[in-house]
């Protein structure tokens, strides 16, 4: 089975947090979950539907302790791929580029 190949050029820390982020285009703010970030990118889940190549802003009110310490409270990213989950509060995952 070909998994694919690996493109993440940073290590991936894991974590749960909550966040809120738009759509594109913007309206207002939905819940979702963040479960793991690094230095350029990060992996949530949420219910809304977003769709590869738009761009959103995303809040974190209580970033994870091990969070990029310079970072801001919200930040902007695109939207890299997605897919269907089960088994989760959400019903999206997406892995998202910080732009």
């Amino acid at each position: 089975m070909n998994t694919g190949k690996e493109r993440r050029q940073h290590e991936r820390i894991p974590c749960e947090t909550s966040i809120l982020h738009n759509t594109s285009p913007a309206d207002f703010f939905y819940k979702g979950t963040m479960h793991n970030f690094s230095k350029g990118g990060l992996y949530f889940e949420s219910g809304e539907d977003l769709l590869p190549g738009h761009e959103i802003t995303i809040s974190i009110k209580e970033p994870p302790r091990q969070f990029i310490k310079k970072s801001p409270p919200h930040f902007d990213v695109k939207i890299m791929w997605c897919l269907e989950i089960e088994g989760s509060s959400h019903q999206i995952g997406y892995g998202a580029k910080i732009i």
